[in-house]
């Protein structure tokens, strides 16, 4: 459940008369299951939602926050997840349970708004608060803790522009939209594809003219991913032709073979895309063929493979998923 999702269920929950409380790690150090900035709200029936991580951490936390809800003090939960917990993760958790019902006005705003908003959570427990975004802010997805809070950046989810609503994006799109990526779909409809809106896209857009589409979306940003994943080859080329040079891109990534990319190169060459040293910056940002490299066949497969590099890319802010860890350690 995305976070946003979570603050949803603290709202219902307060609105129907129930007690509860909103768990959220403002610690983790080592390898540890969940990281900065990941919640769960318990009732004080005991109903979750959400995660911090499952296992005997999640439980101790989730009885924990069970009393808070039904009108206990907050608290904060430390563990070691070895020496205290006998978990084989081997790092230390911190969680805070902060009481929902102070905070209604902010869940109602977190829940009713897509605007972007750094929200502030204190780490004694005390009611969440919302202010704008301001330099220096941390980008989504990587909160820190500053002075006595968590603060995180939230609302305007990044969003994935798809080029091309053939098999790989309608396996893909709803995968990103379940992710928490805003997905807008472009497609010029000759082969019948596009009509009625998918229930998964925020935006349909019936043009392959990239142009176009930055217009209607009112510009690029470092926020956007986007991927070229069409039906011809023709389309792919002109499509790449018209943004490898678009730096204020945060992602950009095409489907097909190794072949096909290097034929693409060369054409880019030869019409003087890739002069320089900022040339071969922007060859090096492309990922293509796009997607981790697990072996994947059919559009089901690929688009696994399209969303994991899509989750490394945002989590780690590379597009590549590094060593398997658990979790980073943010110390």
């Amino acid at each position: 459940m995305a976070r946003l999702d979570v603050f949803s269920a603290a709202l219902r929950a307060i609105g129907a008369g129930r007690g509860a409380a909103i768990a959220a790690v403002i610690g983790a150090h080592g390898s540890t299951p969940r990281h900065l900035g990941a919640r769960m709200v318990v009732a004080d029936d005991g109903e979750q939602w959400g995660t911090v991580g499952g296992g005997k951490i999640e439980q101790l936390v989730a009885t924990a926050a069970r009393e808070v809800a039904q009108g206990s003090a907050p608290r904060v939960v430390r563990q070691h997840l070895v020496r205290d917990l006998a978990m084989c993760c081997g790092g230390s958790m911190e969680v805070v349970l902060t009481p929902a019902a102070p905070s209604r006005d902010v869940l109602a705003r977190l829940a009713g708004s897509a605007a972007p908003f750094v929200l502030v959570t204190p780490i004694d427990g005390g009611p969440l608060a919302l202010r704008p975004p301001r330099d220096g802010d941390p980008r989504a997805h990587h909160p820190i803790i500053e002075g006595d809070a968590l603060v995180e950046r939230l609302g305007a989810s990044e969003r994935t522009i798809v080029f091309g609503l053939g098999h790989v994006a309608q396996s893909l799109g709803p995968l990103l939209a379940n992710l928490g990526f805003l997905v807008i779909v472009c497609d010029d409809g000759e082969t019948g594809a596009t009509g009625e809106r998918p229930a998964w896209a925020a935006e349909l857009v019936e043009s392959f003219d990239a142009a176009e589409v930055e217009r209607l979306l009112g510009g690029f940003t470092r926020d956007d991913y986007v991927l070229i994943v069409t039906r011809d080859h023709a389309i792919d080329q002109k499509l790449l032709e018209a943004l490898i040079a678009r730096d204020e891109l945060g992602y950009l990534g095409m489907i097909g073979s190794r072949g096909k990319v290097g034929r693409f190169r060369k054409r880019l060459e030869a019409r003087g895309l890739l002069e320089g040293d900022a040339g071969e910056a922007r060859w090096a940002r492309l990922r293509a063929p796009i997607g981790l490299d697990l072996g994947a066949e059919t559009p089901e497969e690929i688009a696994v493979a399209i969303a994991a590099e899509l989750i490394a890319r945002r989590r780690r802010g590379v597009s590549a998923p590094g060593d398997w860890t658990y979790t980073r350690d943010p110390a």
